[in-house]
């Protein structure tokens, strides 16, 4: 008698749709645990940025006597090239605070660039000429780590618009703004901030007299929000908020405001936001760079007037943030 085939067991449609839907919850169930484990090795390597920057700053302070400027800035009365100086311009129609002509423009972020193993770059940069000028254009679209935060989806070489009309040239991105200080005119009086940065400024640690673990020196404003490049300020052009940005409103703001964010009346992250603001890419908040060169976390839940004391050198009211 010829021996009978066994039949192989097979599994039924049921049983199918029972282990892809097991699979689904378990994906289900992951992805949000790798998002979290890849957010938080984000958080640090932004961390290690900041603390890069912060030992730049001291190492800069201690060649120099004083912090980097925020930009430098040639007074327009005084001879300038003639491919930099243009019309003075309404930074947004209906709004009284012009746009001035900024030469050369060169911002903290370009002269820390020694400090923060970018010797050949620097080397590049003739300081006495504009930012917005040929001769630094290679130099405006080279990206560095250094300056990006990996949680900046938002990141890379963008193109600078002037108030009206096509991109003026593009540039590459910084995540980290210098911290003007608390209120205060931004934009149109970029020399006359109560932090540590301002147009031409110097400041001494001496300076700080609010204490310098009290004192923020450079915050987040990543480019998913507002897009700025390293190199300072670009003139004529405009700091905008990011299309897409997780808020309300979209502005545009002068040259002033891409190498400098101030602590307005508004809480960290606040969905009314501006180009101007500090603004963190973490979930609940931003990585803060203080004068004594520690880094730690500001959550979007910080009191107003604890944010706004943390922004200024020399206000008298030493704040502590909340753990």
């Amino acid at each position: 008698m010829s021996a009978q085939p066994r039949r192989q067991p097979a599994y039924t449609l049921l049983e199918l749709l029972v282990v892809i839907a097991i699979i689904a919850i378990l994906i289900g169930l992951l992805l949000p645990a790798v998002q979290k484990v890849r957010e938080a090795a984000n958080r640090v390597r932004c961390s290690n940025n900041l603390k890069q920057i912060g030992l730049a700053l001291h190492n800069y302070h201690d060649d120099t006597g004083h912090l980097p400027p925020a930009y430098t800035w040639v007074d327009p009365n005084q001879p300038a090239p003639k491919s930099v100086v243009g019309p003075r311009l309404f930074d947004r129609p209906g709004r009284a605070a012009f746009f001035e002509t900024n030469w050369p423009g060169w911002g903290w972020a370009a002269y820390l660039l020694p400090y923060v193993e970018q010797d050949n770059l620097y080397r590049q940069i003739d300081f006495t000429a504009p930012t917005v000028g040929t001769q630094a254009a290679a130099v405006r679209a080279v990206r560095l780590g250094v300056y990006t935060c990996p949680s900046d989806s938002g990141a890379g070489i963008f193109p600078v618009f002037p108030l009206k009309g096509t991109a003026l040239l593009d540039a590459a991105t910084n995540s980290y703004a210098a911290c003007y200080g608390a209120g205060g005119n931004l934009a149109g009086a970029p020399d006359r901030g109560n932090g540590l940065f301002a147009r031409n400024s110097s400041v001494q640690f001496k300076d700080i007299t609010d204490g310098t673990s009290h004192t923020l020196a450079v915050g987040e404003r990543p480019a998913r929000f507002a897009r700025a490049p390293w190199v300072g300020v670009i003139d004529q052009g405009t700091i905008r908020t990011t299309a897409g940005a997780p808020v309300y409103q979209s502005l545009m703001f002068p040259p002033p405001a891409m190498p400098m964010a101030r602590v307005g009346n508004r809480p960290l992250d606040d969905p009314w936001s501006e180009p101007i603001d500090f603004f963190g890419p973490h979930p609940t908040g931003m990585n803060a760079l203080f004068a004594d060169g520690s880094v730690r976390w500001v959550r979007a839940s910080t009191a107003v007037d604890v944010f706004q004391a943390v922004a200024t050198r020399d206000g008298g009211e030493p704040a502590d943030l909340p753990e």
